[in-house]
């Protein structure tokens, strides 16, 4: 009895306790992870993520375009700080360097429009810049809540 109860202890905490599972998932050289239950959508250059109980509002978008000098969704302020590019007050980036490229993320203030008009939201962005002339944009949108996962997805980029 006591075996089985040490047992059951032992499966119970393992399963209470693990880690979210996570796969791969690649758009052109880049690669990302996701959780295991979200769904992945390729459009053209990007992938739409999102989890699979979510609402359709509720996604992260990554898509990859051909850079130019000057970045749509970063800017260098005044101070020498990068900074997210929104219509209302401006949000300090989060820099991810790595030996291969730099990275900005930021939580910022966006507008959408549905059937209702235009809402006030916020929205999740991040940019990846490689050498090559070459960008990855990641936007989230939806409950702030998926915002810890677009950020830990984001930082799993990974070039092969």
């Amino acid at each position: 009895m006591k075996n089985i109860m040490i047992l059951f202890l032992f499966l119970f905490a393992n399963s209470c306790y693990s880690r979210e599972e996570y796969k791969s998932t690649f758009l052109e050289e880049a690669a990302i992870n996701i959780p295991v239950k979200w769904k992945v959508n390729k459009k053209n250059d990007c992938l739409i993520i999102s989890d699979e109980h979510a609402n359709s509002s509720d996604y992260l978008k990554l898509c990859r375009n051909s850079s130019s000098e000057k970045s749509d969704y970063f800017t260098m302020n005044d101070g020498g700080e990068w900074e997210a590019v929104t219509e209302g007050i401006p949000v300090l980036a989060d820099i991810n360097v790595t030996p291969k490229f730099t990275g900005m993320s930021a939580v910022i203030s966006c507008k959408s429009e549905d059937d209702a008009g235009y809402h006030s939201e916020q929205c999740f962005q991040a940019e990846i810049d490689l050498p090559k002339e070459t960008n990855f944009i990641f936007t989230g949108r939806g409950d702030p809540y998926f915002f810890d996962y677009y950020k830990s997805i984001y930082l799993s980029f990974k070039i092969r």
